[in-house]
């Protein structure tokens, strides 16, 4: 009777423990299933280091800044993220604006010091491939359309050239990027884009060269709303 007992002891541990077992693992595969399936959106701002690669300007990374909203959708480890923002960068020439260069580079006498300046606002939209490295870390590859919202130059260049509207519109660029979260909504990142289209708008006579602007960004993202279930492990 004892032994009989004691083995419906048993078989009773074994069956609530197996159950408890099973419980657990649909519960966890939920969990996994529910964190890499959803979609949110937010806002992201950060600084913007951004280049013209063109005879005669300065080749600096010069700083400026940068804000906008994106919506993301995840499914496992694969991500698209759709990105629209607002960026200024500022460029200046490397000599003054009173040089006359030739079509080989030659420099020539000037008749002012002033270098020309310009400051640029951009309307940008990154559309961005990730692949998830775990729950927290991405990898970001993709393409960017950007367009110019409006480009002032200072009065010596006008005055030399007479026009300070030497960019064209429209560029395309490639983007590489990494992104972390860091908290609960909060998550790091920087990428780098690097300029496709020739934007210069042949204005800056004689000089026919080709002129592509590049950019680095570190910026902050920070969560506003899901659609789904994302769960932060």
């Amino acid at each position: 009777m004892k032994v009989k007992s004691r083995v419906l002891v048993v078989a009773a541990i074994a069956t609530s423990l197996l159950s408890l077992s099973a419980e657990a693992q649909v519960k966890e595969t939920t969990l996994k299933d529910l964190s890499h399936n959803y979609c949110e959106w937010g806002a992201r701002a950060g600084a913007n280091f951004q280049q013209l690669s063109a005879f005669p300007f300065a080749t600096d990374y010069n700083p400026g800044g940068f804000a906008g909203v994106y919506v993301r959708r995840r499914k496992e480890v694969i991500g698209v993220q759709l990105e629209l923002n607002v960026a200024n960068a500022s460029y200046t020439t490397a000599y003054a604006v009173g040089h006359n260069f030739t079509s080989d580079h030659t420099i020539k006498a000037a008749d002012t010091t002033t270098k020309g300046k310009f400051n640029s606002l951009y309307l940008n939209i990154p559309l961005m491939l990730e692949v998830r490295m775990g729950y927290h870390f991405a990898f970001q590859f993709g393409a960017q359309y950007s367009y110019l919202l409006s480009n002032s130059g200072n009065d010596a260049f006008t005055k030399k050239f007479g026009t300070s509207d030497i960019f064209n519109k429209t560029n395309t660029s490639v983007l590489v990027g990494v992104e972390g979260d860091i908290c609960k909504k909060w998550s790091l990142g920087a990428r780098y884009a690097m300029g496709m289209s020739d934007v210069d708008a042949k204005k800056y006579t004689p000089l026919t060269d080709a002129w592509h602007v590049s950019s680095g960004q570190v910026y902050l993202t920070y969560r506003i709303g899901r659609w789904g279930e994302r769960i932060y492990k």
